[in-house]
């Protein structure tokens, strides 16, 4: 189930200094949810698409090191630390960005 606000439109772009949290949707039906305060993202694949790429750290908080580029239509493409020993930054790309929803509070951030 994809997270559309109700009568809002989709942000074209997020920036790396952006402020705020939101909901980074793709065409493979995965959100990435941002926290640009935080500097923390989590990634959460559509559990019933069977056919999803899982990867690590999938709906976990990971470190969010820099945005190099979130513009709707284009992949979603992060650095982000996975916390692994050895692993500094690893890069993060997805499927096209088809909606970008910026959200007043996200549960469960630490």
């Amino acid at each position: 189930m994809r997270y559309v606000p109700e009568g809002q439109p989709s942000l074209e772009s997020l920036s790396d200094d952006c402020t705020g949290s939101y909901v980074v949707s793709t065409e493979s039906d995965t959100r990435y949810w941002i926290h640009c305060d935080r500097r923390l993202v989590r990634r959460v694949p559509r559990a019933e698409n069977e056919r999803a790429l899982r990867l690590r750290g999938d709906g976990e908080n990971l470190i969010l090191e820099e945005i190099i580029q979130c513009r709707r239509g284009r992949p979603l493409l992060l650095l982000i630390n996975l916390r692994l020993p050895g692993v500094l930054i690893t890069t993060r790309e997805s499927t096209p960005i088809i909606r970008i929803d910026p959200v007043p509070e996200i549960r469960g951030w630490s």
